[in-house]
């Protein structure tokens, strides 16, 4: 059965609100905040779904692409993520997860300042109209994840 219901929330338009740790794994408490647009549809007939989201904070012309694809029949979600800011790094795999209890958990890897280290995100639908990502790293140093980027996504009616 394929799962596209598991993003369905996420069809429509959005104003989302980004809050993005200034410094990563470096014991910081202050935040970025800036503002982007983003607008979701599904694609190949449920088996996924593609966003852009634009913004000016990281130059005019940021536009960030998402493309999300189900495994049917495993109900296994891929996120692939390109951007305006790599453009040589065109359409890359980011993380691998499932949603359980309402909740979607995706792991994978990331370089960072010239290190690898272990990528979650996480995604939750609080109402019909709000949403919430969460991008955070494992610190190896302190045995825990640290997130470092929040996105409150706010349905446009």
């Amino acid at each position: 059965m394929v799962k596209i219901q598991d993003f369905n929330f996420l069809i429509g338009k959005w104003t989302v609100l980004n809050k993005k740790l200034k410094e990563r794994l470096a014991n910081s408490n202050e935040w970025i905040e800036f503002h982007a647009e983003m607008e979701t549809k599904p694609i190949l007939n449920g088996l996924g779904l593609m966003d852009e989201m634009k913004s000016s904070h990281f130059g005019d012309d940021f536009i960030g692409l998402s493309i999300r694809m189900v495994n049917p029949k495993t109900n296994v979600w891929t996120i692939y993520w390109a951007d305006t800011s790599n453009p040589e790094h065109y359409l890359k795999e980011q993380v691998v997860g499932e949603f359980k209890n309402g909740i979607g958990e995706f792991y994978g890897k990331e370089q960072y300042q010239g290190k690898t280290y272990q990528l979650k995100f996480t995604w939750k639908k609080h109402s019909k109209h709000t949403a919430q990502w969460e991008q955070a790293y494992f610190d190896d140093l302190n045995s825990q994840w640290e997130t470092n980027w929040i996105m409150e996504f706010s349905r446009k009616v």
